[in-house]
């Protein structure tokens, strides 16, 4: 009988080990995630200058926070909205709006949403669906679904919800639309704002997403020591094996 265990396949054999073990327990998650930059004024004041709508997203070098859409981690039928304001206790969310896919829409009124906790939506009108109508303090742009939280302020200026629709699998990809000038993702109104980001105040403000937001590369995994010796191990064992076993084999 031939040997499957020779001596010159002992390093293949542990490197493709070694590999197995690593990706089994280091692998992502495979669900889908946008992360849009709130990096555009629609309308409000930044700075000294007045900002009131019309047909452009004014990029002004600085970002007001993140909107990520994206697969919910428990249900595959439903998806998870997050927004992460600039700063920390300082602005609150009044209403913000999201777009979807044309050619997806079904039943409207199925649409309906639920806010995880600290937050909370309105009574009445917590969602708004109407494609292609939806308009974000005189910009001529147009979107699809708004939203109406009810519990953020000062002590909690982030939202976290989900969005489900009856009957109907909603995926986050389907969100990654812009709008009719294809120029934004989402917009948000923000309150409790002075002129710049992360500074509260008196005044609101529109801002929308005109790019993806680019995180800073992860560093390198380097495995734990613990890891790394359990991994060495593994590999003396099973190189003590392969020669036990090519011994008993010769004699």
């Amino acid at each position: 009988m031939k040997n499957l265990f020779s001596t010159s396949a002992v390093p293949s054999f542990l490197a493709a080990t070694a590999v197995v073990i690593s990706s089994s327990v280091f692998s992502p998650a495979n669900a889908a995630s946008f992360t849009y930059n709130l990096d555009c004024v629609i309308s409000g004041t930044v700075g000294t200058k007045k900002y009131d709508g019309g047909s452009t997203c004014a990029k002004v070098d600085t970002s007001f926070g993140t909107l990520t859409i994206k697969d919910n981690a428990t249900d595959a039928k439903k998806v998870d909205v997050v927004i992460d304001l600039a700063g920390t206790n300082k602005h609150k969310i009044q209403t913000f709006d999201l777009n979807y896919k044309d050619d997806k829409f079904d039943n409207k009124s199925l649409f309906e949403i639920s806010a995880a906790s600290p937050y909370a939506v309105a009574k009445k009108n917590a969602i708004t669906v109407d494609e292609d109508k939806q308009k974000a303090s005189g910009y001529k742009g147009k979107l699809d679904l708004e939203i109406n939280p009810s519990s953020t302020g000062a002590s909690n200026d982030g939202f976290t919800a989900t969005i489900s629709a009856k009957n109907f699998d909603l995926n986050a990809a389907d969100f990654n639309f812009q709008d009719t000038l294809n120029q934004i993702f989402a917009a948000v109104h923000i309150g409790n704002y002075g002129v710049k980001p992360g500074e509260s105040g008196n005044n609101s403000i529109w801002v929308g997403a005109s790019s993806y937001y680019q995180a800073p590369p992860k560093p390198k995994y380097v495995p734990e020591p613990r890891t790394t010796v359990a991994l060495a191990l593994f590999a003396l064992g099973a190189l003590g094996l392969l020669k036990k076993t090519n011994s008993l084999h010769k004699s």
